[in-house]
């Protein structure tokens, strides 16, 4: 179910051949904006006025400073474009650490904030340069062509450059926990929903060969929150939501280890 604005029911499938799982009936591109509308999706606002969005912010902070640290460790150069950069901090902070970024993002409102940051496209074809680093934090799996949208990034890939997705892990301990209640399907506004041997195989089919996988642990939180809240049925977010979600989050991380978190992060290079 869309829990978080239409309460419709949609369906996700599963490829046998390479495990890769896909939202149905997906509502067509142009008809997708309004499923956006949830004071849940905080990518495109700076709104910190909420304990939940202000909690957001905190651990949003922590993460921009391991993402960095990522992806540094992977690139040499300082090129970098951050596809689907919503409100900018990201390439605020790169910006800060004495990396050339841009960005794309194709929310409007979002973009005109983004945009006091440096350059930022409404579509990837707006970017001409070549990057030593593209990255999407939680972005692919919102894209609904996904051939067109990886020739594109290998494209304007560097051959030496790195390729950074971080996408939900629906074989995490907290989506097996949750079931139908895990937030992070987040249907219908996910389009695709990547196992390990799905994105392998979407790599492989364009050029790009999986380097590595680094998990996310502060994401089970998060989305642990949040399925507390769906699973209970409540419109809003209680004391004892916090706190199942909390324990709930821990014990999942604890299951999973580094490579099976609620969200995973795959570096990629071209082949």
């Amino acid at each position: 179910m869309d829990f978080s604005v239409s309460k419709e029911v949609f369906k996700v499938q599963l490829c046998e051949q390479c495990g890769h799982r896909f939202t149905s009936p997906l509502p067509a591109e142009d008809k997708i904006g309004p499923y956006y509308d949830s004071p849940d999706y905080i990518s495109h606002t700076n709104d910190g006025s909420s304990f939940f969005g202000k909690v957001y912010q905190q651990l949003r902070d922590i993460n921009m400073s391991r993402k960095h640290k990522l992806v540094s460790s992977y690139t040499q150069g300082t090129q970098h474009l951050d596809y689907g950069c919503g409100t900018g901090t990201f390439l605020e902070y790169m910006l800060r650490k004495g990396y050339s970024s841009e960005g794309v993002e194709i929310n409007e409102g979002a973009r005109a904030m983004a945009g006091a940051f440096g350059s930022v496209y409404s579509s990837i074809d707006g970017c001409i340069n070549t990057y030593d680093a593209i990255t999407l934090w939680h972005v692919l799996e919102h894209v609904y062509d996904l051939d067109q949208m990886m020739a594109a990034f290998h494209k304007r890939l560097q051959n030496d450059g790195a390729l950074f997705i971080a996408v939900p892990n629906p074989n995490s301990p907290d989506a097996k926990h949750y079931k139908e209640f895990w937030a992070a399907w987040d249907i219908p506004i996910h389009a695709h929903h990547f196992s390990k041997s799905s994105i392998e195989a979407l790599a492989g089919r364009k050029g790009f060969t999986l380097k590595a996988v680094h998990p996310m642990k502060l994401d089970s939180y998060y989305i642990s929150l949040l399925s507390e809240q769906y699973a209970s049925g409540r419109s809003s977010k209680s004391i004892g939501h916090w706190i199942k979600g909390a324990i709930q989050g821990w014990m999942s991380n604890l299951k999973a280890g580094n490579n099976n978190t609620s969200s995973l992060i795959y570096v990629l290079k071209k082949a």
